[in-house]
Parts: C-alpha cells; structure tokens; sequence
C-alpha cells in the first residue's frame, strides 16, 4: 500500500470512529466527544446550516454538537457519512475531506399527511386566503407528496424520514491523529432559504463572529478572492478557461459542492464547468470578500464568507422552466415517466409559487467555504462548498 493510501485508509477509519461515536449522543458527553474529534483551538469551526450556526472554538462546538443530539429540529441526531466515497485530498499535514451524508429521523408517513393536513387547515382558514398563499401551499405540499412518493427521502417500511446533505472537513494530522480544523455542514434549501426584505443588508448577513487576522498570506489570498469576485461579476463564459487556469488547481483531487443536492463537481473539468453553468444560468453571487474569515495552515488556507445572491426572475423566464425541466428530463436522463411526472410536478408549483410571490430580485442569504492550497508561489482553489441558509 502506498503512503498516501494508508494514510486516507487512517483518515476513514478517523471518520467511522466519528460516526460511530457520534452517534451514541448522550452515551457519551458532548465535550468529551468534541476534545477527541476536534483540535482544541480558538479558531477551531464548526459552521451548521442556520444564519447563527458559526461556532468558533472547543466550548462553542460542544454546545452545537449537544444541540444537535437533543434537539428534533436541529435534523442531525442520526447521521449516516458516505465514507467510502468521500473525496480526501492530502496537503502535507491536512486534509481536506468532501462527503455526503444523510439524517435519519424517525417520522411515519401518517404524521406527515397530519403535518400537510394541519397546515392545509390552518391556512385555508384563514379569514383571507391570498392566490399567494395558495400558490405557496401547492409548491410545499407538491413537494412533501413527491418526497414521499420518489423514495428518495422517505422509506416507509421503516418509517424514517431521510435527509441528505453536505460536509466539508479540513483535518490535521496531530501526534495522535487525524483531527478536526474546520468542519462545515449543508442541507438544500428546498424552498427554506432565508430571503432578505430588503437591500440595506443587516451586519448578521455579513459579518462572521470571529476576530479576523491580518497578514501578507491573507493579504494574498484576498487578491485571489478578488479574481473570483471578478469572473462571477464578468460572467463572460469565453473567459471560463482563462479564470479556471488562474483560480482552479488543475487537478483531479480538486472537489466543489453546490448548493442542492447532487451538484457535485470533481476535478478541474467539472470545476470550470460549474464556472459556466453558474454564469450563464444563476443569479448574480456576491462573495462577500471583504469580510471573509480566512485561516491559514502552513500551504493550505480556509476561507468562510456570508455570501449573498441575487436573482432576477421575470414571469415570462420563469414560465419557461418547466418546458426546460421536461426536455431535460426526456433527452438526458433515464427516469421513469413516473418519476419525470413527480418531478414535473414539482417544477411547475415552484415556478407558479415564483410567479405569484417572489420579488422580481429576491436577494439570498448564503454561506461560502472554500480551501485553497499555494504551490509554485501562488494560491488556487481546491475545494468550494457553497450553501443557502437553512433554519
């Protein structure tokens, strides 16, 4: 066995040791779990999906993981990692670790048609129900029915409620192991996203609760982000090869996750290739680069930003999606005409709730990691993991 792959085989056995532990809560105590798994570091993160999920240091992490274990709403009392298709790239002493997961919860398929059904009682009783509130409901409830219906986030035999979602961990290998740096977990937004009221963006969409270091590495690696802010104000697709060069590493370790699930990008190819979906079809992203986190660790760097996204959605785009989704769905997957129905479905109340609700801009509220590794003298992106806000 070659070096570098005993040492993701010790790095996986870090994870399911994790897991595992993880796992048996309250059997053992949150601060106990977090001084084995987590370096006990001022700077050291922990970043969940909420807008206040920013936990810097070993006493704010403990209280996040025992919120995890104790609280339903927090949705990550039971997680499965997908460890052995993690993605673990090595960079001298750390490793930056992609990985997709689920949480199970235990919620019957009859306590979901009860939630749907006193929501639909609530609503509708109201003493005045807006085409608007309609709309909303028919995209919520198509979506629950789907959920349950594709197997994709419902098992009904076992009655467990399966949520996926996304982390990124940044480990270092200490004397003793293969220890937490920097951990950040996502869900999809699925319609949960947080959508600002207005443009006068409040400091708790920008600002991260940490004190923030100055020196000439970040100095450096805020050139970097400045580039990137660039290519996405630019968004000239006949520029992807000239901003994947300057701001990706080519290479195959290289991981970015999107914000729903599925949008998994590995290596330099796929990398650029998300550069150009991005800029021909979302929003205007705004990194947020002058209040960015940066870390640095030795030749590796780690950079949280609140980041905010802007859409523009005219009703005659809009109504076009559907038309889109389908030949998609016909010409470039295998899904069964049952499934494309469910997923039509879903596609049209979205639009229609669009239509009927949403600003012509909504503006988003979103979290940003990315690592970048410096080789040669100058710092790239390894990974990026971009995120809504989930509460």
């Amino acid at each position: 066995m070659r070096k570098d792959d005993k040492t993701i085989e010790n790095i996986k056995m870090s994870l399911k040791k994790f897991q595992e532990q993880y796992n048996e809560g309250n059997a053992h105590s949150a601060e106990a779990f977090v001084k084995e798994f987590f370096i006990d570091e001022k700077d050291t993160s922990l970043v969940g999906s909420g807008l206040n999920s920013w936990c810097f240091g070993i006493e704010n992490i403990k209280d996040e993981i025992n919120s995890y274990w104790t609280k339903e709403e927090k949705h990550l009392k039971h997680i499965e990692l997908d460890i052995d298709d993690a993605v673990i790239n090595l960079e001298g002493k750390a490793a930056v670790v992609s990985i997709s997961g689920k949480n199970t919860r235990n919620i019957s398929e009859e306590k979901t048609y009860e939630d749907m059904i006193n929501k639909l009682s609530k609503e509708l009783n109201a003493d005045n129900v807006s085409k608007g509130t309609l709309a909303k409901l028919l995209n919520e409830i198509s979506e629950g029915i789907v959920n349950l219906n594709s197997g994709e986030k419902y098992i009904s035999e076992e009655e467990k409620y399966i949520e996926p979602f996304r982390v990124t961990m940044v480990m270092v290998n200490t004397d003793l192991n293969w220890m937490i740096k920097h951990m950040k977990i996502s869900f999809s937004g699925n319609g949960l996203e947080i959508i600002l009221n207005n443009y006068n963006v409040e400091d708790k969409f920008k600002l991260i609760p940490v004190e923030k270091e100055e020196n000439l590495e970040i100095e450096e690696i805020q050139k970097v982000l400045q580039v990137f802010q660039e290519a996405y104000d630019k968004r000239d697709v006949n520029l992807v090869d000239s901003y994947g060069d300057e701001l990706l590493h080519n290479e195959e370790e290289l991981f970015i996750f999107g914000t729903d699930q599925g949008e998994n990008f590995h290596g330099f190819k796929e990398g650029k290739e998300l550069f150009e979906g991005d800029w021909k079809y979302w929003g205007d992203f705004n990194l947020n680069r002058e209040n960015a986190y940066i870390s640095i660790l030795d030749n590796v760097a780690v950079v949280y930003s609140k980041a905010l996204i802007e859409f523009t959605w005219k009703e005659d785009k809009v109504s076009r999606w559907p038309k889109n989704s389908l030949n998609y769905y016909l010409k470039e997957t295998e899904k069964s005409n049952k499934e494309i129905v469910y997923n039509m479905l879903i596609s049209m109340a979205n639009c229609l709730d669009i239509i009927v609700n949403a600003k012509e801009k909504p503006l988003y509220a979103m979290k940003f990691l990315g690592v970048l590794v410096k080789k040669e003298g100058k710092w790239k992106f390894n990974h990026m993991h971009f995120s809504d806000i989930v509460e």
